[in-house]
Formats: structure tokens, sequence, C-alpha cells
């Protein structure tokens, strides 16, 4: 059985390039929702993300809590600052690339499960999928933690103010 099918490596080369780019300095900006749209939208392609059984799509909803979930952790964690353009920065770091980690960990852990246990196939879908929601997740919780930054005072010598 070959596991490096073409689906199979263009899966794993976005999602590294992904996770790569958390740890390199990056405005956040709405143009982070084209990944989220991409993602999201190749895991829904047909057949989808999970095979229509009781434990197919109970698994899918475990794994796409979980994902969600390290998703908003890695937004709130993840160190972010206004610089002197106004514009908000992000760079992950160490706890980034743990919950990077442990949400991989959880994805294999929860296929595994259901490949073991229940009989239900990895599905390629599911884990497009799961890269979305994860993401999505980040974004919005930094996005509302970029509004909150307080802004720099453009009068020399004064304090930042928060809006």
């Amino acid at each position: 059985m070959t596991v490096m099918t073409p689906d199979v490596a263009l899966a794993v080369g976005i999602a590294l390039l992904v996770i790569v780019l958390q740890f390199t300095t990056r405005p956040v900006r709405w143009q982070a929702w084209i990944w989220v749209v991409l993602c999201v939208a190749r895991g829904c392609v047909p057949p989808g993300p999970a095979r229509a059984t009781t434990a197919g799509i109970g698994l899918l909803v475990v794994s796409l809590i979980a994902s969600a979930i390290f998703g908003a952790v890695r937004g709130r964690t993840m160190p972010m600052w206004r610089g002197p353009d106004g514009l908000v920065y992000r760079r992950g770091g160490g706890v980034t690339l743990l919950l990077w980690l442990a949400t991989i960990a959880t994805r294999f852990l929860v296929s595994g499960l259901g490949l073991v246990v229940f009989h239900e196939p990895v599905d390629l879908n599911a884990l497009w999928l799961g890269l979305g929601v994860t993401l999505a997740a980040q974004q919005l919780v930094m996005m509302r933690r970029a509004g909150r930054l307080p802004h720099p005072d453009p009068r020399p010598g004064r304090p930042a103010r928060a809006r």
C-alpha cells in the first residue's frame, strides 16, 4: 500500500507551509482567511470528510472540536504586538510549536482510534477540514486580540492608548 500519493504529498506540503509561516513575523490581516477557505473547501469535496456512519461522523465531530480548541488556544497564546506603523504583527514561539504538535498528535490519535476500534478509514478530506477549522479558530481569536492592542500615540513621548 502506497501512503505518499500526490494528494497526501500536497496536504502535507501545504500543512507544513502553513505551520512554518506561523513562526515568521507577519501582520495579522484578513488575507489569512484565504487559507481557511481553501482548506475547508477542499475538505468538503465529495465524498466528504467522513463516511456516513455513526462512528465516522462522531470521530469527525470530536476531531473538529479538538482542532477548534487547539486553534483558539494558539490564537490566545501567540505573541502579538502593534508596530510603529499601526499594524498588528504576530510570530509564534515555543508554546505555538507545542500546541501545533499537540494538534497533530490529537489528529493522529483520533484517526488511529477510528481505524483500530471502529474500522473507519483515515480520510484525507477530514485532515483538510481539520486544518481549516484550527486555522479559523486561531485567526478569529488573533483578530479579536488585535483590535484590543493599544495604538501608538502620534505625539512623541506620550504613552500608547487603548481604543
